[in-house]
């Protein structure tokens, strides 16, 4: 009896470890991979703190992550190689538009401009972004990165958006065969 409950009990064993390292193995999680990051079957997944999200520009405090729905996306894909991808976050808070804006005044760097209600005037990057009339934006270049923050004022608070476009890198041209005499 207590040979046959020791060989269940191996066995038991022996299929739940079996059972593990398929779970482990079919996720993607191995000692040497980014920690970050989950490979599936159905798609990979990306483990980010709420702080670390988006296009890397500072998130006001009080603001919490307004995850995209079914139509929208965090990343616009361009058709066109040559044109740059544009990383969008949307936070909201409840916050009134006036603190929202006194605070992106103190913690964004001196390349932001800033561009009050009215007409804007945006990189050609964020021409296609949901950036309106009626909202304040920050606008920041630096090299070939694009970065801006724009803040709508809504009914129950401020809709921050967060973008960043970035130009993809050149591929070179194949140089022409050379000729053979």
């Amino acid at each position: 009896m207590t040979v046959a409950l020791t060989c269940g009990f191996c066995i038991l064993l022996g299929g739940a470890l079996l059972l593990t390292s398929r779970v482990v193995h079919a996720l993607g999680l191995r000692a040497g991979s980014d920690k970050t990051t989950v490979r599936t079957p159905i798609g990979d997944f990306r483990v980010e703190k709420a702080k670390e999200v988006g296009p890397g520009l500072p998130v006001y405090p009080a603001a919490t992550l307004v995850l995209p729905g079914a139509a929208a996306a965090a990343a616009h894909p361009s058709l066109n190689d040559d044109e740059p991808q544009v990383l969008a976050s949307t936070y909201h808070t409840n916050s009134s538009r006036e603190y929202v804006l006194s605070w992106y005044l103190e913690h964004l760097s001196p390349e932001f401009t800033r561009q009050d209600p009215g007409p804007k005037t945006l990189p050609e990057a964020f021409r296609n972004s949901r950036i309106s009339d009626d909202d304040i934006a920050f606008v920041g270049e630096r090299g070939d990165q694009v970065r801006a923050v724009s803040l709508a004022a809504e009914n129950t608070g401020t809709k921050i958006t967060l973008l960043r476009s970035f130009t993809k890198p050149a591929v070179p041209a194949p140089a022409p065969p050379s000729p053979t005499q």
